[in-house]
């Protein structure tokens, strides 16, 4: 196989499906990262879990390889099977389903200094992402923490790219207001304007 750096993910796919091992373990290194982080933020932190469903959708991918079309996007793909994956999981212990999608509520301690460093945003960012309902926080994961597109999004989410947008507008202004103690961090205007694009 040529240099790496230049052969696309779908042409790696259509070598996988092929028989070529080596694109698999290409595809591996380029997004095993990414999928150990998205499951890591879904499922709360909990490391242990995250690997497991890291490997289980990474299997898929090895399982179901046929089935993609390579004129088709196959970073959306894979982002669509691993949340897909995380989705059915919660679907099937209802319960921390429930719990998920029922906690919306965020709760802003006044007492709070107004001084904090990045380090202490990110945690607190984190703790009240967690505490959004799920479709939420997947779009909020998949935007910011992912850097997908919007229409990336739409796509694994399957919903219109319009309704991204208004998740992700309602998600920041929560967020902006829950965590305005770190506005100098938190530029929540320069977030929703993010929103607002429509990428090629």
């Amino acid at each position: 196989m040529t240099n790496s750096n230049y052969i696309t993910d779908e042409q790696l796919m259509s070598s996988l499906q092929k028989g070529d091992e080596s694109a698999f373990t290409i595809l591996y290194e380029r997004y095993s990262n990414r999928i150990l982080y998205f499951m890591f933020k879904m499922l709360r932190n909990d490391e242990a879990k995250a690997q497991d469903f890291t490997q289980d959708v990474f299997m898929k991918v090895i399982e179901k390889a046929d089935q993609f079309d390579t004129n088709k996007s196959f970073k959306t793909w894979i982002f669509t099977v691993a949340a897909n994956h995380c989705k059915n999981y919660f679907r099937s212990n209802k319960q921390l389903f429930d719990i998920d999608s029922s906690n919306n509520s965020l709760v802003y301690d006044d007492s709070i200094e107004e001084n904090y460093d990045q380090k202490e945003f990110k945690r607190r960012l984190d703790i009240e992402v967690n505490k959004l309902s799920y479709k939420f926080k997947e779009t909020f994961i998949l935007r910011y923490f992912e850097d997908l597109k919007l229409k990336e999004i739409a796509e694994i989410m399957d919903c219109p790219v319009g309704t991204i947008k208004s998740r992700l507008n309602h998600v920041t202004q929560i967020l902006a207001k829950k965590l305005k103690v770190y506005k100098v961090l938190f530029d929540s205007s320069q977030v929703i304007e993010k929103t607002k694009e429509y990428e090629d």
